[in-house]
């Protein structure tokens, strides 16, 4: 692909220049402008270096290139410092043509096998997933796909909470109102009616919250009876995230969840008063930091004895990096936790751990809906269940508008609305709060994963009507023309934009390149007719609409989204 290119480019360059091969293929970039080239080099801090004047140096530079005559070199251009190179077309369609060879146009060894335990999702077992859940869940699953395209070895982990007074709620709810809910007691709508309905009593009557906390030390304890309800309640829980995560192409590695680590926090503590890090605040233990740093101290211990989840998230780190022999710990949650994890970082690296440079937190912003149909649920959670159903709703009223032979086709029409709601999200910055918009998600116009599926498809079709056509990595030396380079070199910077998305954990960088993509594709598909040419100009202009189907469905896929073959 367009590393391909640079390589060569630095390797042909590097003695001229005076820089390593290495360091020059790392400088090259993509212009913002394509009519400034395909490839260009800054060269200002080499200028500083050599006290030189960048404009002057760059012209300089510029001539000794131009005395090596580049076999694939169309032409090179200074602007201010940077040295812009343009290449032939048939050099570019070489470097994307040989990558058909890998047998994927995306994977690479950025990772070199690095392990990186990935945590994401998380809910809390026993309620429903709401729609708050739906970011965290589909940016994180899309990182971990990211990091296995790049040559991670990923652990991707759901940390359930699965600990906590609320299980001593459900549990003398349980015992007491859970004769009246019949079958429906062992299902997640009925273990939420039972939580909310304690609420409700509770505010009648204070005193079941002693009770319930009671219920929760007897578990704590290990009674065997509530351990075995608080067993039932997981199993029922994960049930239906199972189902909602199937919907939504999200797989974990590993479930474990807090209840796991509790076996190891008095470690935690342990390890902690050895390092002297622990000081006694109103009868809590907690870990203080310096002034400079800006941070409250972290709670470790209450005064009862209990722990909290800065010691829960101490414990499991340390087991994530010395069991899962973890590189890299990755936490894609909620920006509303960033102080949580600066503490629960910096508690580590006061603990002499090396490793604790490599614990990234991974925020992303809230989820919004514009006044319409969802908003109408005022006051109440909106359930993830409820977005993705409406969603089908209205692809299947969008189906029988357009392609009415198609609303028997259920897997099809769930395909198009899921991708529509994961692509909507994926497309904006995960740092940013993200206002939910159905009419831009489902529109298949605009900037929308319908839209980008649609594209796909019309690849396929076209396809489909030379079902002996292949392509090789031989298919290059053509005359393209200038739409037919400007496609390639967009499908060039595939690798490139996922090795970006993947280092900067945002997949939107992918999801934007997928629509430019799309646009030069159009653009493409609207100068030139593909079939019924003379066989050489048929043959190339297939062998683009085959690379550019394999681009949009490998980049979907890495974001979690299918692609159908028919819309």
């Amino acid at each position: 692909m367009l590393a391909q290119l640079k390589a060569s480019v630095a390797t042909q360059i590097s003695a001229i220049a005076g820089v390593s091969a290495l360091d020059i293929q790392k400088a090259l970039e993509v212009p913002k402008n394509y009519d400034h080239g395909h490839l260009s080099w800054p060269l200002f801090n080499l200028a500083k270096n050599l006290k030189q004047n960048p404009q002057s140096f760059t012209l300089q530079m510029k001539s000794k290139i131009e005395n090596l005559n580049l076999e694939e070199l169309l032409s090179l251009d200074t602007l201010g410092g940077f040295l812009n190179f343009k290449f032939k077309p048939q050099a570019l369609a070489k470097a994307l043509f040989s990558s058909l060879e890998s047998g994927s146009l995306s994977k690479n060894q950025l990772g070199n096998q690095q392990t990186v335990v990935i945590d994401y999702s998380s809910p809390n077992v026993a309620k429903k997933m709401h729609v708050g859940h739906l970011r965290g869940t589909i940016i994180g699953q899309a990182i971990v796909n990211l990091h296995r395209t790049c040559g991670f070895r990923v652990v991707g982990l759901n940390h359930l909470g699965d600990w906590g007074t609320q299980f001593g709620k459900l549990a003398w709810s349980i015992e007491r109102w859970g004769s009246e809910l019949g079958e429906n007691l062992w299902t997640i709508d009925g273990l939420l009616e039972l939580y909310v309905k304690f609420h409700e009593e509770s505010e009648k009557n204070p005193q079941l919250e002693a009770l319930a906390s009671a219920e929760f030390l007897k578990l704590e304890k290990g009674d065997a009876k509530l351990t075995a309800v608080w067993k039932k309640i997981i199993e029922v829980s994960m049930v239906d995230y199972n189902r909602i995560y199937q919907i939504l192409n999200v797989s974990h590695d590993q479930v474990i969840g807090e209840s796991f680590y509790n076996q190891h926090l008095q470690g935690v503590v342990d390890l902690l008063k050895s390092r002297n890090l622990l000081q006694t605040s109103e009868g809590a233990q907690v870990v203080m930091f310096e002034e400079s740093e800006k941070l409250p101290p972290c709670l470790i211990q209450k005064s009862d004895g209990a722990s909290l989840y800065a010691t829960r998230d101490l414990a499991s780190a340390i087991y994530r990096h010395d069991v899962l022999k973890a590189d890299q710990l990755i936490y894609i949650v909620g920006a509303e936790q960033t102080l949580h994890f600066r503490q629960v970082f910096k508690v580590l690296q006061l603990c002499g751990f090396s490793w604790a440079q490599d614990c990234h937190h991974i925020s992303h912003g809230l989820y919004r809906f514009k006044e319409g149909k969802m908003s109408t649920r005022k006051g109440r959670v909106i359930h993830l269940e409820d977005v993705l159903e409406t969603a089908v709703e209205l692809i299947t009223e969008v189906m029988k508008e357009k392609r009415p032979e198609l609303l028997d086709q259920k897997p099809i029409i769930q395909k198009i609305a899921i991708g529509a709601v994961i692509f909507n999200d994926l497309m904006n910055d995960r740092s940013k709060n993200v206002e939910f918009d159905w009419d831009r998600a489902i529109s298949t116009e605009g900037d929308s994963g319908p839209y980008v599926q649609y594209m796909a498809v019309r690849c396929k079709s076209i396809l489909k009507k030379r079902p002996n056509f292949t392509t090789q990595s031989s298919d290059f030396n053509y005359d393209w023309n200038d739409s037919e380079t400007k496609l390639i070199y967009s499908l060039l910077q595939f690798q490139e934009v996922v090795k970006a998305s993947c280092a900067q954990f945002k997949p939107n960088l992918l999801a934007q390149y997928l629509l430019q993509v799309c646009t030069e594709f159009s653009h493409f598909y609207h100068l030139n007719r593909v079939l019924d040419e003379p066989t050489d100009v048929e043959k190339r202009r297939l062998s683009l609409v085959f690379l550019t189907q394999a681009v949009l469905v490998e980049g979907l896929g890495i974001l979690g989204i299918d692609s159908p073959d028919v819309m």
